[in-house]
């Protein structure tokens, strides 16, 4: 059941930063992303009333872990994501985002427990060059490129932050209906920043493009991607998880350049290569469960 989730996931996203720049036209960030958490949360709450049982709230105990979970990933990564694909492109966006298991390898440390060796710190060493790569390649007279990469960076290390809590955190409730309240609990903060910014933002409604890529980001980049990415990390390693998604940005680059007619350069191929060496060097086998390894050390 893992590999049907995960290609759902990196269909998904991977198509999702051309979408992403065509909602753009319809109407700006903070709309679309108001629009689309409510969307997919309803979506799938409303799916949630149809499975066995009904349960519509999660636990008492787990709104906390919910709230948190719901500010990481689903407020502060898509405004920085969204963000950052305005201002360096959808295709740059995709390779600085997908650092993201560069943080979740160093945020596993105090929080999961896991060690820090050579072998991540060179990973870190080649993300770097990557970011740095990415700046080169956006810098000129058209935008805030240093901006964009700090959003896009942002949003890979709330990502990464966001995958290592769903680990850290236990539910009772269903995956779903977890997901579901996220989405929610993500709409109010939205709501907030658009009445406080209502006048720098705007609505296309004969942009049919801008409305099929709405229509793209709530069904399908949230609400069907998250269903299959919640399961996804209870079933795998925090590390792995995140390591998983690295088709994503290769798809986010060649979907870019072929749906929105942006051209890949040098800086941004060398960028991807140097993402992609620095996950090869911090893939591991799942370690040993803490009651193994402590009865290996034992009897060893």
């Amino acid at each position: 059941m893992t590999w049907p989730l995960l290609l759902i996931v990196w269909l998904c996203w991977g198509l999702s930063y051309p979408f992403m720049a065509w909602t753009l036209e319809a109407m700006d960030l903070i709309t679309a992303r108001l629009l689309a958490n409510a969307g997919a949360g309803t979506l799938l709450l409303l799916l949630c009333l149809r499975a066995p049982g009904r349960r519509i709230l999660p636990h008492r105990e787990e709104w906390r872990g919910v709230l948190a979970l719901s500010l990481l990933i689903m407020v502060v990564f898509p405004f920085a994501l969204i963000a950052g694909v305005m201002l360096v492109g959808p295709g740059q966006a995709a390779i600085l985002n997908y650092t993201m298991p560069l943080w979740a390898s160093l945020l596993a440390v105090p929080v999961l427990g896991e060690r820090l060796d050579r072998r991540t710190l060179m990973a870190l060493g080649l993300g770097l060059a990557a970011v740095l790569l990415v700046l080169s390649g956006t810098t000129g007279s058209e935008g805030p490129s240093g901006l964009g990469v700090a959003l896009g960076l942002a949003a890979g290390a709330t990502f990464g932050a966001g995958t290592v809590l769903s680990k850290k955190l236990r539910f009772r409730s269903p995956v779903l209906l977890i997901t579901a309240w996220q989405l929610v609990l993500g709409t109010p903060a939205a709501f907030v920043v658009w009445l406080l910014l209502y006048d720098h933002t705007y609505l296309h409604p004969d942009a049919g493009r801008g409305l099929f890529g709405l229509f793209y980001m709530t069904v399908f980049a949230n609400a069907l991607a998250y269903a299959a990415w919640f399961p996804l990390v209870g079933r795998l390693r925090a590390s792995v998880a995140s390591l998983s998604l690295l088709v994503v940005p290769c798809l986010g680059v060649a979907s870019s350049a072929l749906l929105v007619q942006r051209e890949i350069g040098a800086f941004d191929v060398a960028a991807l290569a140097c993402v992609l060496g620095a996950i090869a060097l911090v893939i591991r086998r799942p370690a040993a469960p803490p009651v193994a390894e402590e009865m290996r050390r034992q009897t060893g």
